[in-house]
C-alpha cells in the first residue's frame, strides 16, 4: 500500500489511502509493513534510501491504523531490531498495538524471539513465517524455528511469481517438520489454523 521510499512531502495521502481501502475491505490486513536497515541509495552504500526516521514515522502510524480498525498486521524487518523494538515498546505504552502480529520472512535470532514474545504476549497473537528464498540458507533458522514452537508460525514464500509458490511450501513445510520433528502433515494443518487465526478466516 505504501512504499519504503514514502516521504515526509505525502503521507496525509496515503494515509487516507489506507484508510480508505481497510474501509473498503473490512478483511483486508496491513502490509506488509516495517522497517528496512539495508536498501541503499545504489552506488551510495551508507545512504538509505529511505532514512530510518522517515521509515519510523510511517511504520508507527501505519500501526495505529492498524490497531484502530483491528487489522492483523504482517511485519518487514531487515537489521532494524532495535529501531522495530523501540517503536513496539511504544505502540504498547500508548496502547495503540495491532491484536494480531505477524513477522514475516524472520531472520532473527532465537534471543530476538524472546524478547519480541516479552513485549508483545499475551494480549497481541504473535506469529512468525519463514521464506524457503530468504531464511534457509541461514544455520540459524532450525533453532529458531524450535524456540518458536509450532503454534506460532505460518507456511509462507516470499515469491511473487505464483509458479514458484506451491513448491515452497512444501520445502518450507517440510524444513518445520524436520526441525520440530513432526509430521508434516500435522504442520501443515497446523500451520493453517494459526493463518486462520492470523487472518481471521473461518474454517469450514
Amino acid at each position: 500500500i505504501i512504499s519504503t521510499s514514502a516521504t515526509k512531502a505525502e503521507p496525509d495521502y496515503w494515509v487516507d489511502r489506507l484508510v480508505c481501502l481497510l474501509k473498503e475491505n473490512p478483511k483486508a490486513a496491513v502490509g506488509e509493513i516495517g522497517l528496512d536497515n539495508h536498501r541503499y541509495v545504489p552506488n551510495k552504500p551508507n545512504e538509505l534510501v529511505t532514512s530510518m526516521e522517515i521509515q519510523v514515522s510511517v511504520f508507527e502510524m501505519q500501526m495505529r491504523i492498524a490497531a484502530e480498525y483491528d487489522r492483523p498486521v504482517s511485519v518487514h524487518a531487515v537489521k532494524a531490531w532495535k529501531p522495530l523494538y523501540d517503536s513496539l515498546l511504544k505502540l504498547k505504552r500508548e496502547k495503540c498495538l495491532p491484536r494480531r502480529i505477524y513477522f514475516h520472512a524472520f531472520g532473527g535470532k532465537a534471543g530476538v524471539v524472546d524478547q519480541i514474545l516479552a513485549l508483545l504476549s499475551p494480549k497481541t497473537d504473535v506469529f512468525f513465517g519463514f521464506a524457503p528464498c530468504v531464511n534457509l540458507r541461514s544455520p540459524k533458522t532450525a533453532d529458531v524455528v524450535r524456540r518458536i514452537g509450532i503454534e506460532r508460525i505460518v507456511l509462507e514464500t516470499d515469491r511473487e511469481d505464483a509458479s514458484y509458490v506451491w513448491d515452497e511450501v512444501v520445502v518450507g513445510a517440510e524444513f518445520i517438520s524436520d526441525a520440530l520433528e513432526i509430521n508434516v502433515d500435522e504442520v501443515v494443518k497446523i500451520c493453517w489454523e494459526n493463518s486462520c487465526k492470523l487472518y481471521g478466516i473461518h474454517q469450514f
